[in-house]
């Protein structure tokens, strides 16, 4: 199955296993603290069942939230508590943090909801997005979640035989910019006029493409490879220095950012993501298991009735 149109993937490298996530814990496993008194909540929420037929490659999720409301749209349970837990776990944006998320009953990857929550005063959409949603899931969904520190799988981010095939970033081509650090509000301020350099990814005919400039292989591993496959990737290239990345792969049913568990995965010819990095960067991914820390489910139910 491959889709016809050009579809633009805002997310492609934001939202998968970073390396970052791999921090070593000498604390015992606590149970997540559930939600504080001081936490703001929302003053009316809605959850309901989404039913609607999500294209292979278009990423759920995504609503039209304000200061007032919150809106998400046809998410998994699962990528609910990872919106939550982790990349808004504090209530400031994360989003190259991800920590591996398991347990639970096998709809929290299938069963998609639609959350439109209002407040009393406006709050910052991290803020509703973090502690407020999980005070929520915990609500609506019973949802009971402990952190672990624990051996994980990972891949090592290594040399290919051959040696790297990276175009270094030319200086004065376009302006770094750290886009994931910057508000809406930021972004919009911004001059037109200047050529910011970009991280961006576009699925078309069952194939990603994505473009990435002026970045570390650090930035590259966090940003752009941790949605291509299912667990955190460690940069140990020790190569340093900015590049221009320019990939093409086809995902497979096992990719965070396109996993589509109602369908299976999309039949393309093309290279995986593993062929593709050492054919066109001379890059490499192998399977290797580091110190990390992980979110376990302990209970979870469907939710109660509006």
């Amino acid at each position: 199955m491959c889709l016809a149109s050009r579809v633009t993937v805002a997310a492609v490298g934001i939202a998968a296993f970073a390396a970052g996530a791999l921090t070593g814990m000498t604390k015992p496993p606590a149970v997540l603290a559930q939600s504080v008194a001081s936490t703001p909540k929302f003053e009316v929420a809605s959850v309901k069942p989404c039913q609607a037929d999500i294209p292979p490659g278009v990423r759920a999720g995504g609503g039209n939230s304000s200061p007032e409301r919150l809106s998400i749209q046809c998410q998994t349970v699962k990528g609910l508590i990872n919106i939550a837990y982790v990349l808004f776990a504090d209530g400031t944006a994360n989003v190259t943090a991800q920590i591996p998320i398991e347990g639970g009953p096998s709809w929290i990857n299938s069963g998609r909801y639609t959350i439109e929550a209002t407040t009393q005063a406006p709050e910052k959409i991290e803020m509703m997005q973090g502690p407020m949603l999980q005070a929520l899931l915990e609500d609506r969904f019973g949802l009971r979640i402990h952190r672990e520190a624990r051996e994980v799988a990972v891949y090592e981010l290594t040399v290919a035989k051959g040696g790297p095939k990276l175009k270094p970033f030319k200086k004065g081509s376009c302006v770094p910019m750290d886009f994931l650090s910057l508000s809406k509000q930021e972004i919009a301020a911004l001059s037109p006029d200047v050529n910011y350099c970009r991280n961006q990814g576009t699925f078309q005919d069952g194939i990603i493409t994505v473009d990435s400039h002026a970045m570390s292989l650090d930035d590259f591993c966090q940003r752009t490879l941790r949605d291509a496959v299912d667990r955190p990737i460690v940069n140990k290239t020790e190569i340093s220095g900015l590049f221009d990345f320019h990939l093409e792969y086809v995902p497979d049913g096992n990719s965070p950012l396109f996993r589509h568990s109602d369908s299976d995965p999309i039949a393309v010819a093309g290279p995986s993501i593993f062929t593709a990095l050492q054919e066109q960067l001379g890059l490499k991914l192998q399977s290797a298991r580091a110190a990390g820390e992980l979110l376990v489910i302990d209970r979870v139910n469907k939710p109660s009735p509006n």
